[in-house]
Order: C-alpha cells, then structure tokens, then sequence
C-alpha cells in the first residue's frame, strides 16, 4: 500500500479537521469569523485542515504558521440554491481545475461521491469528475481523496452507515481511481474492520452532521482507529463545539498516540 505526504506521520494516520462547509452554508453558525475558527482548530495541532482552495489561498500563510498540510476540496455539493439554506435539494457541481487545486500545494483533493441520487445525470458527472480527477492527478504525488456516502434520496437515512452500503460504495470509489477513502463509520469494529481490511488504500472517516455528544464522536474514532483506519476528516463534531483546540488534542491522542477516550475526555 502506498502512503503519501499527508500520512507520513510518526503514527502513521493522520488528524484532518473539515472547515470546507463554508463551500455549501456560507457563514454558518459557529463558522461566521473563519480566521478565528481556522486558528481555534490549529491551536489543536491538526496534521492537515481540510477547505476550499480559495480559503487555502486567503489563510495560506496562518496555515503554514501552525505547521499543517491543506487538504482541497475539488467539488461543490448543497442542499438549496439559496445560501445557507437547506431545502432538500440535491445541488453538486465540479467546481475547480486540477490548475487552480495544485496552485495551493495540497496534501490531498477530495471529492464528494454521492450515491442513491434521484437525479442520473448528475450521478453519471459525479462518475466522471472522479475519474477525470484521478487521471489529472496521476504521476503529481497528491492523493484523490473520495469520500462515498449515501445521501440520495434513493437511500434511506438510517443506512447511510449500513455496512453493506458503505462496503460497496467504499470498493467502488477507489475502482474509480480514489487513492484514499473518507468513509462514513459503520458504528463497530466488528463491521468495520472487513472494510478496512478489503481496501487497498487507506481508509479515513468522516463525521458527518453535529449529533450527539463529543465523547460520543471520540469513541466513534477508536473504534474506526481499532479497525485499521488511517485517520479522520472531520469538520462540525470538531469546530461547533465550545473547545475545537480541547477537541483536536483530545483526537490527537486517539489516533497519534492509541489512547482510549476515558484517556483522553472527561466525558
């Protein structure tokens, strides 16, 4: 298996927190001052920050301050033609050049893969856009990044993380060209780690909507870690807390350091 830059870690996985939602909710609650949020994050350590390439662009320089890769986003996916807004639509572009993407020095472009769409021709572009990708960046030593969920509504909310579905669409997105996978977790190590062991890329998680507690989420990343993922892309479980630098730090000893979460979170 072949690692790159983004997880030539002393551990070996590596911590990437999402701030990319901007690209679909704008000024969201908890994210309306972005530099500040940039920095509570890096006050953490993170290896990596996960954002639009314009954002890499504006906030380059407090990125490299604090010793962290960029992770691009290459894809544009919403819920409403209205900013901020979520009106049950399914809204997914490609929204920039392989050009513009490698301008920024990633560690990695990732693109959403959304299966279970209503919608064929935009799943047929969704396809494509992965494969063009993986070609583009073929020979440039920056990952694809693909993260396959099931957020059409073909799929029902309750098996977005159904092992099935996530083993299936896990095998097709790097058969599509993906050199890392962002999956969801499918909630125990038991299932898991099949998925894992079945990938001949490395496989991270994703956090998906804020939903119950912080300990929660840490105990999610154990068992994905325990199950031989390389690490984490998560966003709003991190930066809508209180504390996204307690946050960070207290994944930091989960995936660099194999602490359990009693180690880690006074829950």
């Amino acid at each position: 298996m072949s690692d790159y830059d983004l997880l030539e870690t002393a551990s070996g996985n590596a911590l990437v927190t999402a701030i990319d939602h901007g690209l679909a909710l704008g000024a969201t609650e908890g994210f309306r001052d972005p530099e500040a949020t940039l920095r509570a994050v890096l006050d953490g350590g993170p290896d990596a920050v996960l954002v639009g390439p314009h954002f890499a662009r504006r906030y380059g320089g407090v990125i490299a301050e604090a010793d962290a890769d960029v992770v691009v986003t290459a894809d544009i996916v919403t819920n409403s033609t209205r900013p901020g807004f979520d009106d049950g639509q399914d809204v997914w572009t490609p929204a920039f050049d392989p050009e513009l993407l490698l301008d920024v020095d990633p560690a990695g472009v990732k693109i959403v893969l959304v299966f279970g769409r209503d919608d064929r021709e935009m799943f047929v572009r969704n396809l494509s856009y992965v494969a063009e990708m993986a070609e583009a960046l073929r020979g440039t030593g920056v990952p694809l990044v693909v993260e396959p969920v099931m957020w059409g509504g073909r799929v029902p909310a309750e098996l977005e993380t159904h092992p099935e579905y996530v083993a299936r669409a896990a095998r097709m997105a790097w058969e599509y060209g993906a050199d890392v996978l962002k999956l969801p977790y499918t909630g125990d190590v038991e299932t898991f780690e099949p998925i894992v062991e079945h990938s001949p890329v490395p496989v991270m998680i994703l956090g998906g909507p804020k939903s119950g507690s912080t300990a929660a989420m840490l105990s999610n990343v154990e068992g994905a870690i325990a199950s031989g993922a390389r690490g984490i892309m998560i966003g709003r479980s991190i930066w809508k807390t209180e504390d996204p630098t307690s946050v960070v730090r207290a994944l930091d000893g989960i995936i660099h350091e194999g602490k359990s979460v009693d180690d880690v979170w006074d829950a």
